[in-house]
């Protein structure tokens, strides 16, 4: 198999597991704990914020593996 189809199929690979992992994260908000930063508590808002953050990135990082040179 060429390379380029391998990285292709890791690059969608990846994005469906994203996807799985931040549909269950994002549907139950106490998946993630609550941690401290100093006096700043990271809370259940804040771990959808970085969910959604990371699937903003998965998703680019996806749109970036589809461009062809």
């Amino acid at each position: 198999m060429k390379t380029k189809t391998v990285l292709k199929t890791i690059s969608i690979i990846m994005l469906i597991a994203a996807v799985i992992y931040l549909s269950y994260a994002l549907t139950h908000p106490e998946f993630g704990q609550v941690f401290y930063i100093g006096n700043f508590a990271v809370g259940p808002e804040l771990w959808r914020l970085f969910y959604l953050i990371y699937a903003v990135i998965m998703a680019g990082l996806f749109a970036i593996s589809c461009i062809k040179k």
